[in-house]
């Protein structure tokens, strides 16, 4: 007898149940809790405590655990890895995601050729962007430039800030574009993809308006083709170009 075939989506996914309430309520509850504690160490909040206690480096878990680390790792530019995000963004996501993971939201292999010539159009529409910090001083005041620094100091802040890139970029795209989208637009198909720009968008909150304005039309387009493609590759490719564009901007051009 032939075994009867495994139902498809037009997109080619298996057919999957909607989410339970608790699954959608918890994944919610995680992604905005793992958000906010990072914010609040970010802005260095004091009540009603220190939240830069998880501000974690690669030294701290020496300290946790009472190890001794060698000195270079609590030098630069090993100590600019944000193990907090690489942990909680990027570990703890996969490892709930793994077991019933859905591989083709990695591959490119279900891209189509307009999706080439649309990261063609990001790279160009991220270049403007990443260049206009130059020229904005709301922008130019949190980016400063180092062109005119030594070039060994350029060359460590370089390397440290590609390790950073490393500890918190994937993540972010992974926490986004998988762990919370995937839930959220199987229990709500119509809206619930809405969620994830609204949350990359407040996120962004704490830093001038013009970027958190530029994330939310961002993602509001890159979420939209992640949920007709379901595949989170092209937005983490953009997001990536834009991170190493502004690098080479600070760097070498301010």
């Amino acid at each position: 007898m032939k075994k009867k075939a495994s139902k498809k989506t037009k997109r080619g996914d298996p057919k999957e149940r909607p989410p339970s309430n608790w699954v959608v309520a918890a994944v919610l509850a995680y992604v905005a809790v793992v958000l906010t504690v990072d914010t609040l160490a970010a802005q260095h909040v004091q009540w009603p405590f220190r939240w830069t206690v998880f501000q974690w480096e690669p030294a701290t878990i020496g300290a946790l655990f009472d190890v001794a680390m060698p000195a270079w790792v609590q030098t630069p530019p090993v100590n600019r890895v944000d193990l907090f995000k690489f942990v909680f963004w990027f570990l703890i996501p996969v490892a709930v995601c793994l077991p019933r993971m859905s591989w083709r939201w990695l591959s490119p292999h279900v891209w189509k050729r307009i999706d080439w010539w649309l990261l063609a159009g990001l790279i160009a529409a991220g270049t403007v962007a990443v260049v206009s910090v130059r020229y904005i001083p709301a922008l130019r005041a949190i980016y400063p430039g180092m062109s005119h620094l030594p070039d060994d100091i350029k060359r460590t802040y370089s390397i440290g800030y590609l390790l950073w890139i490393v500890s918190w970029l994937p993540g972010w795209s992974f926490l986004h574009r998988y762990f919370l989208l995937r839930v959220v637009m199987r229990r709500f198909p119509r809206y619930g993809w809405l969620l994830t720009p609204l949350s990359e968008t407040l996120y962004h909150l704490q830093k001038p308006l013009l970027e958190a304005g530029g994330m939310l039309v961002f993602s509001l387009v890159l979420t939209g083709w992640s949920v007709k493609r379901r595949n989170m590759l092209l937005p983490t490719l953009a997001h990536l170009y834009v991170e190493i564009a502004l690098l080479v901007l600070l760097v070498f051009f301010m």
